[in-house]
C-alpha cells in the first residue's frame, strides 16, 4: 500500500511538470508574435505616407520629359562657390562646383547673359540650407530640382535641363 501512495505521487509531480512547460512554451511564442505583429505594423503606416499621390502640372513637369535632344549635350561651367551654411550651432561651409545642362545653343546664350542673377540665386539658395537638410543624397537631389525650377524661372521657359554638382564638399 506505501508502495502504491508513492507510485501515485510520483505520476502526478511528473504529469504536472510537462504541462507547465507547455505553457510557458505558448507565453512565449505569444508574446513574440505579438512584438513581431505590433514591429510589422510600425512600418506599414510609415511606407504607406510615403506614397503621396503625385499631380504633375506644367511648374512641377521634369525638364528631361518635355524633349529629348538628340545632339550632345551643351554645358555650361559655374564657378566655384563657397557659402557658409544656415546652421546656428556650427559653422559650417559648403564648396561646390555646378555644370548646367541647356537644351540649345539659343538656350545657353540666354543663360550666359544671366550668369549674373544666376550666380547671386545658387549662392543664396545654398547659403540658406543647413548641413542636415543637404548631406543626405535626398537632400541633394531636392535641391537640385528646386535650383533648376528656380534658374528656369530667372532665365525664363525652360533653358536648363539638369544640373550637375561636379564637386561638393561640407565641412
Amino acid at each position: 500500500m506505501a508502495e502504491d501512495a508513492k507510485e501515485e505521487k510520483g505520476k502526478s509531480s511528473g504529469g504536472l511538470l510537462p504541462i507547465i512547460n507547455l505553457a510557458l512554451l505558448v507565453l512565449v511564442l505569444a508574446v513574440g508574435g505579438f512584438i513581431a505583429w505590433k514591429l510589422m505594423s510600425m512600418e506599414q503606416p510609415a511606407a504607406d505616407a510615403d506614397k503621396k499621390p503625385v499631380t504633375q502640372t506644367e511648374e512641377t513637369a521634369l525638364p528631361e520629359a518635355e524633349e529629348e535632344n538628340a545632339g550632345p549635350p551643351i554645358m555650361i561651367d559655374i564657378d566655384n562657390i563657397t557659402v557658409n551654411l544656415a546652421d546656428t550651432d556650427e559653422s559650417r561651409f559648403l564648396r561646390t562646383k555646378i555644370k548646367l545642362e541647356v537644351r540649345s545653343e539659343e538656350a545657353k546664350t540666354k543663360v550666359t547673359e544671366n550668369m549674373v542673377k544666376i550666380n547671386d540665386l545658387i549662392i543664396t539658395m545654398l547659403a540658406s540650407k543647413t548641413f542636415a537638410e543637404i548631406r543626405t543624397p535626398q537632400g541633394k537631389y531636392a535641391l537640385k530640382e528646386d535650383m533648376v525650377y528656380r534658374l528656369n524661372r530667372i532665365v525664363g521657359g525652360k533653358p536648363i535641363k539638369n544640373l550637375y554638382f561636379t564637386d561638393f564638399v561640407s565641412q
